[in-house]
């Protein structure tokens, strides 16, 4: 299916931070040229007529010109010795100076309100979308989806958001800035906005709309266009729509009211474990951070006990869990005797740079390179 797609141009309008969408610049600005034109081309005609066509179209034209400008330079065409020579130059300065000075104050308004810098941001906008990789797409620009952006961008990872509400757009760019995201305006449900935000280059998709049944959209389609080359994080509202969102492929739901109540939950039970969670999830420093490493193939610790792979000399981590190369047990809190295969992904808390190192000694390599599975 994802071959036979074909991506109409500009599907989704590029996001500009708190644009005027009522009343168009571009617009007002294209009327104001066309009667500019329109005028003009109206007194080259009407010069050339009175004059029976022995006048030049240039010298027409720069009538019209001097004239509609009121510079004047005195009449450059004898129109006084002309019948309805002087009636006709009349109208055309007063109409042709009332356009002008409309054209040209639109044009000032275009480059002084920062239109024209709206219009090349967009278009550096399109061309750093085109070139973008591994990076995330979120659908929806809610509540919801504005704290995964924020998180995202906490982590310096590539976003871009898919909405259709230009009013939330503009809410997350004053959060985080217009510079930080690209946004697309659309339905996120439709696969030509999927397709232009780079979906076969994205390394995760996440489905933050209001109601299920767009979210199963969103999923169904970025399954069926990128297959199982992207991750996809749906939310449920309902969590009867969970059956449904797991078999259009989704690869985890998460429901913001289930996790929200039991977090509540836990506060009142243990708040000093919510608190330690959150200083490790939220810390806005990143002292410290809980992240995933995937041991890749030809790792120098494939086959070696966790005493002995030098992990802990190395890196200074904690490494709470390990994901079996299967993708589905965890092996929590491994003793110093289990031994560490290719394909395996730990869990460790540590200081960004001592994961840094980790990844660096697990992967053999002498420069600190952090790239997790996430």
């Amino acid at each position: 299916m994802a071959g036979n797609q074909r991506l109409t141009p500009h599907a989704g309008r590029i996001y500009a931070a708190l644009r005027d969408e009522s009343l168009s610049i571009f617009r007002r600005l294209a009327f104001s040229s066309g009667a500019l034109a329109t005028v003009i081309g109206f007194g080259v005609f009407g010069y050339w007529s009175l004059g029976n066509g022995t006048w030049s179209l240039f010298e027409c034209l720069y009538m019209v010109l001097i004239t509609i400008t009121t510079v004047g330079y005195n009449e450059t065409l004898p129109v006084s010795l002309t019948p309805n020579g002087r009636l006709f130059t009349l109208v055309l300065l007063v109409t042709g100076f009332g356009v002008v000075l409309y054209f040209f104050t639109t044009l000032a308004t275009f480059i002084l309100d920062g239109e024209l810098g709206h219009t090349l941001w967009r278009r550096r906008m399109r061309k750093a979308l085109d070139r973008l990789s591994d990076h995330y797409i979120i659908c929806g620009a809610g509540e919801t989806g504005r704290s995964v952006a924020e998180e995202l961008l906490a982590e310096g990872r590539q976003v871009v958001v898919l909405e259709r509400d230009a009013e939330h757009l503009d809410y997350l760019a004053r959060r985080v800035g217009s510079d930080r995201f690209i946004g697309l305006m659309g339905d996120a449900t439709e696969d030509e906005l999927l397709i232009e935000a780079g979906l076969h280059r994205a390394k995760g998709i996440i489905a933050t709309l209001h109601s299920d049944r767009d979210n199963l959209f969103v999923v169904v389609t970025a399954r069926q266009l990128a297959g199982k080359s992207v991750r996809i994080v749906s939310r449920a509202i309902d969590d009867r729509a969970r059956a449904k969102l797991e078999r259009a492929g989704a690869n985890a739901i998460v429901s913001p009211n289930h996790i929200g109540g039991r977090r509540m939950a836990h506060e009142l039970l243990r708040p000093n474990v919510v608190g330690f969670i959150d200083l490790i999830v939220r810390d806005s420093d990143r002292t410290l951070s809980v992240e995933e490493c995937l041991l890749p193939v030809h790792t120098p610790v494939h086959g070696r006990t966790l005493a002995k792979s030098g992990i802990r000399q190395v890196s200074q981590v904690l490494v709470l869990s390990v994901l079996l190369a299967d993708g589905k047990r965890y092996e929590f809190n491994p003793a110093p005797d289990f031994v560490l295969e290719s394909g395996m992904t730990l869990i460790v808390l540590g200081e960004p740079e001592s994961i840094a190192r980790l990844y660096a000694h697990v992967s053999g390599t002498t420069a600190p390179d952090v790239r997790f599975n996430g």
